[in-house]
């Protein structure tokens, strides 16, 4: 399958990545004026001349960028999975709620330690009303990739509304963001969820692609063993939050347990945190901890 990769700047995480195959663009990079840019000089160059549609694998910031500031790309229909259409179409509204929840994680660190919501999700003016959907997709549809044909899978934890596309003959696998650069379970606002990340890694697994096409970093060309070291890890994270949970005698902090478990730094520490958040969740669904809010921050203690 041929299909060409553009590396995309993005603020804080490096670069998110574009993917051309023939008449169609899987996403389309970052709301951010590099990312902009990029996106503009690749439609002003040429190299994405007689693009006719777009495929977003799923409604995060990094991945609709183009489709909510440039024109030329919000104009193109869209193929989007179910429920998309009501977060791209009213994306200042999604973005304050991204903004609550990071705030409300982000209790008891420092002020600098939650900058993440204003340099990553900036609240703008943005296409909404402009993007043109063209179809709304569900799991086990078949989506054109310029001359290929794929099968739509629906792979929810970074996002419940994310896909992967895969394309049977060459056993390639667009996952987008579902296996990171990595290897870790990444915090995906709103609507990410431990449970089912670990329930789309093990279905991803069960596909036997020769090679996982990620949203961030380049072509993954060992998948299982990919697929088999995030499963891993999540393992790992996970008894190791429920270790220290135990192990305290009161409660233990989200951002404590982010250092313990996840080694975070001052730099990352902001991130790691929310990290830490959704396996919180996902345990207390399990019935394995019980969170508390305070004013001095997110708390665990066992059940």
């Amino acid at each position: 399958m041929k299909f060409e990769r553009q590396k995309v700047p993005q603020p804080v995480y490096g670069t998110v990545n574009v993917y051309r195959i023939g008449d169609t663009l899987i996403d389309t990079g970052h709301v951010t004026e590099d990312s902009r840019m990029a996106m503009a000089d690749a439609l002003d160059s040429g190299r994405l001349a007689d693009v006719e549609r777009v495929v977003l694998t799923h409604p995060h910031i990094d991945h609709v960028g183009g489709s909510q500031t440039l024109p030329e790309l919000a104009a193109l229909p869209h193929v989007v999975f179910e429920g998309v259409p009501s977060i791209i179409t009213d994306f200042r509204r999604y973005l304050k709620r991204v903004h609550e929840e990071i705030q409300e994680r982000s209790v008891g660190l420092a002020a600098d330690r939650s900058a993440i919501d204003e340099s990553y999700f900036p609240i703008d003016d943005y296409a909404e009303d402009d993007i043109q959907i063209g179809r709304v997709v569900g799991d086990g549809d078949t989506v054109r990739l310029g001359e290929y044909s794929c099968e739509v899978i629906h792979t929810p934890g970074h996002s419940r509304q994310h896909m992967a596309l895969w394309h049977a003959d060459s056993k390639t696998m667009f996952s987008a963001d579902l296996v990171s650069t990595n290897g870790h379970f990444m915090y995906g606002p709103l609507y990410g969820d431990v449970g089912s990340y670990i329930d789309s890694l093990q279905r991803l697994r069960t596909y036997d692609a020769n090679c996982l096409v990620p949203g961030h970093g380049p072509v993954i060309s060992d998948p299982t063993k990919r697929i088999e070291e995030a499963l891993g890890k999540t393992r790992r994270a996970m008894s190791g939050i429920k270790t220290a949970v135990e192990t305290t005698n009161d409660r233990i902090a989200a951002s404590q347990l982010a250092r313990e478990v996840f080694e975070a730094t001052e730099e990352t520490i902001g991130f790691l945190t929310l990290v830490v958040c959704e396996y919180l969740e996902y345990l207390e669904d399990e019935n394995e901890v019980v969170i508390s809010y305070a004013e001095d921050g997110i708390f665990a203690a066992s059940s």
